[in-house]
């Protein structure tokens, strides 16, 4: 899942970050960390983003797909995700 990976990446970073501090100037490492913290917040973001937007498109193109199966499945799966992002919040 994308909030794993992220936290993983996120401790990784962190743990790199308290083993060289001993070694580096506090300043120099503060700004090299935050930059790379920006840099994979910024790539998640845009994975996250782009598989919203190609799950969005593949569920439009079934609603206007003339087979009317294709169109029930793709209220069903739009009706599963109203109903868990009803819960996850």
């Amino acid at each position: 899942m994308s909030i794993d990976s992220f936290r993983d990446h996120t401790r990784q970073i962190l743990e790199n970050l308290l083993a060289e501090t001993p070694k580096a100037d506090r300043q120099e490492l503060i700004e090299a960390y935050t930059e790379l913290l920006t840099r994979l917040y910024a790539a998640e973001s845009h994975r996250l983003l782009s598989e919203v937007i190609e799950d969005a498109r593949l569920r439009l193109d079934a609603r206007l797909a003339p087979d009317p199966i294709r169109q029930t499945i793709a209220g069903v799966q739009t009706t599963i995700q109203d109903l868990w992002n009803t819960l996850w919040k």
